[in-house]
């Protein structure tokens, strides 16, 4: 089990947050109004463990994530073809997220395939074709932010599904693997505080604003990764849960893993969201 250690970004403990709400927008400024007020600092030599050969010690009820199988009929070619991620992946992962949970619905609601380029974390000052790995914590959304979807998505049965216990879960896998360069980092709920860990913000679009929860270090908060991950094997994460006794979401990054090696290729990923639901 080779626990590494490595840099992850995180919000700063900053007062102007005490005034203003910390924003990003994902679209240029036409004004005056800075692109962003995150602060983010970066927190070196933090022990990040791995879960191969202890994956049962870690629950999806308990710690949020768990580690899934899935045997896809998709190619690594067909992750080019957005028809094929929609037709044939995302129903696959439904089904599994069904199956494994025990939920009675499921909705997707986007995905995002990665593919890092060679250059990064290095700026190059170009834009780069796809997205890249994500290196500051954060949480998905937040608990209203999760209602706002359930009601956006659902329109005229929105008030028949928020009578139900649902879940805005996640999954992640390497397109290639075994995976080493710049895996997923995953942190135990049960180590964060929401009054002191989690910070509400705004990522806002040119046409709609999604809050999540960005993530203050503290010593306690422990991470863990799974080494060499597989295409078939399919992280599940939570990242809100309409039960409040379930816990909280799973703060998460990637990370520049010391154990890659020069000649690995950089990572290629897929990660989806949904919405689960459980009558």
């Amino acid at each position: 089990m080779p626990d590494v250690q490595s840099n992850i970004h995180f919000l700063a403990k900053d007062n102007v947050y005490k005034k203003e709400k910390p924003y990003t927008l994902r679209y240029p400024s036409e004004d005056e109004l800075p692109q962003t007020n995150f602060n983010p600092e970066k927190h070196e030599n933090i022990t990040i463990h791995d879960l191969r050969g202890q994956e049962s010690s870690f629950s999806y009820e308990k710690n949020g994530f768990t580690v899934m199988q899935l045997n896809s009929q998709m190619a690594y070619a067909d992750f080019g073809s957005r028809e094929m991620i929609k037709t044939f992946f995302l129903k696959e992962v439904g089904a599994m997220l069904r199956s494994v949970l025990g939920a009675s619905i499921v909705q997707a609601l986007e995905y995002i395939i990665r593919k890092r380029d060679p250059e990064f974390p290095v700026s190059t000052g170009r834009t780069y074709h796809y997205n890249q790995p994500t290196s500051m914590a954060h949480i998905d959304a937040t608990p209203p932010c999760t209602v706002a979807t359930v009601k956006n998505l659902n329109e005229e049965k929105a008030s028949e599904y928020l009578k139900y216990r649902f879940q805005y879960v996640n999954i992640w896998k390497p397109l290639r693997g075994p995976l080493r360069d710049w895996p997923l980092a995953l942190c135990d709920p049960t180590t964060v505080e929401v009054d002191s860990d989690l910070m509400p913000a705004d990522l806002v679009y040119s046409d709609y604003v999604v809050e999540n929860y960005q993530v203050h270090f503290t010593p306690k908060q422990k991470w863990y990764y799974l080494d060499n991950q597989l295409p078939s094997e399919i992280i599940v994460f939570r990242q809100t849960d309409s039960d409040t006794r379930a816990g909280l979401g799973v703060p998460h990054a990637s990370f520049e893993n010391p154990l890659s090696s020069p000649d690995e290729s950089p990572r290629e990923s897929i990660e989806a969201r949904f919405l689960v639901y459980y009558k």
